[in-house]
């Protein structure tokens, strides 16, 4: 009796062979006793949590959800840094209670210190450091826990956190190069909108007061121009509102999975950008694959976190092929070489590298050749869209000040009345 009242509930998801999703709970001791009992129904574990609900403890949820919205608030370069000052620490015999310890005292961001300080409380309680990070999933992605669960159970914790800094040091690079590939022509673009509904609902007006005193003939590009403004102004009480149903139930329906889908598709077929959202998967793919293999993690463990990477249903398609190769006995590169989305040469490489035994090796040289592509196609798009959005904005709001001027053109007609 006392040994069932030892255990713990826990929640968690999963995928199938088919990848179809599941969920479920369990009552176990540890994680790691249901990660095995879901592994032994042949099933891939997505996510694993305590059921606080569950066992009764209210006051644990209430502190989850304020922890929570704390998290949000941690900057990935707080991790990086903690991960590199943690390395080193460990490296010079610095024990791992002591150094959280001071890497706690030493913050100055209170929620990441806050963090860092539960942590120092878990692993002083007898937690793993491990089983402490994944408590933080908000602060710390599932490959940091993976990476780092891998390097207790070898004995190279120290190099494993220089790998974990590094590897989250080139996604923030990545990341932040597609970011500011995007924001000039959402910038351009918003002005656009800004500038256009200004002169339609403030501007047109007065100077369509101007061309009814006068009695002037108004050319067909102004008499259209004027007809949007007045339908625009007459019945913003019902657009308004559809515009922001619509607006709404797009929201909504991203988070179908046919909308999702439908997103996803888009995301990586639009002309210009697709190209570059399809090389940042493949690179981030290739990169966590090379990582986590290199540490030794497992390979199913591995195309998991993979899927979480790239978070495109599209290419959710690719790993749920290598699960089911993997479970097969088949090679990994057969359903790389079957997909759309990822470029003949690496799943060439990918090939090879299975061959000779050395696929954690050339995962990583396909990463840094793909990631150079990358910045080599951040640079390119950015290039076409600057002129292609300058073009836009001049046809849009060019378009609607001569609708608006030509009548002035034609000055002597209006003065006269004709």
């Amino acid at each position: 009796m006392s040994a069932l009242l030892a255990k713990e509930t826990f929640a968690w998801k999963a995928r199938d062979i088919h990848g179809r999703e599941l969920a479920g709970s369990q009552v176990a001791s540890n994680e790691d006793e249901v990660a095995n009992v879901l592994r032994t129904q042949g099933l891939f574990i997505t996510a694993i949590d305590p059921e606080p609900l569950m066992q009764g403890d209210v006051e644990d949820v209430k502190d989850d959800i304020l922890t929570a919205i704390a998290h949000r608030r941690v900057k990935q370069d707080d991790v990086i840094a903690f991960c590199q000052q943690l390395a080193v620490m460990l490296e010079t015999g610095v024990p791992l209670s002591e150094s959280l310890d001071a890497l706690a005292k030493q913050t100055k961001q209170k929620e990441f210190r806050d963090v860092l300080t539960s942590i120092y409380d878990d692993v002083c309680g007898g937690d793993a450091l491990s089983t402490a990070l994944a408590r933080r999933k908000r602060v710390f992605p599932k490959i940091v826990v993976s990476l780092v669960r891998a390097s207790e159970l070898s004995g190279t914790l120290p190099m494993m956190l220089e790998r974990v800094a590094s590897y989250l040091s080139r996604e923030r690079k990545t990341i932040r190069e597609v970011k500011g590939a995007m924001t000039y022509p959402m910038i351009m673009g918003f002005t656009a909108i800004v500038v256009t509904s200004l002169i339609v609902t403030f501007v047109l007006p007065r100077f369509a007061k101007i061309y009814e005193m006068r009695s002037a003939t108004l050319p067909m590009p102004t008499k259209i121009l004027m007809g949007v403004s007045d339908g625009l102004l007459g019945t913003w009480m019902y657009w308004i509102p559809a515009l922001v149903a619509v607006l709404v139930a797009l929201v909504l329906w991203h988070k179908t999975p046919s909308g999702r889908s439908v997103f996803d598709w888009l995301k990586i077929k639009t002309p210009i950008v697709g190209p570059m959202f399809s090389q940042l998967y493949t690179t981030r793919a290739s990169r966590t694959l090379s990582t986590l293999l290199a540490a030794g993690v497992g390979v199913l463990d591995a195309i998991g976190i993979c899927r979480d990477v790239t978070d495109n249903v599209q290419f959710d398609r690719l790993w749920t092929d290598m699960e089911n190769n993997v479970r097969n006995g088949n090679a990994l590169s057969d359903a790389v070489f079957d997909s759309p989305y990822v470029p003949s040469y690496v799943a060439s490489m990918m090939a090879s590298g299975e061959r000779s035994g050395r696929l954690p090796m050339v995962m990583d040289r396909v990463a840094s050749f793909t990631d150079e592509e990358l910045e080599s196609r951040v640079k390119s798009v950015s290039a076409m869209i600057e002129p292609l959005m300058i073009l836009v904005m001049g046809a849009v709001v060019g378009g609607v000040a001569i609708a608006m001027l030509l009548p002035i053109f034609s000055m002597s007609k209006v003065i006269s009345g004709v």
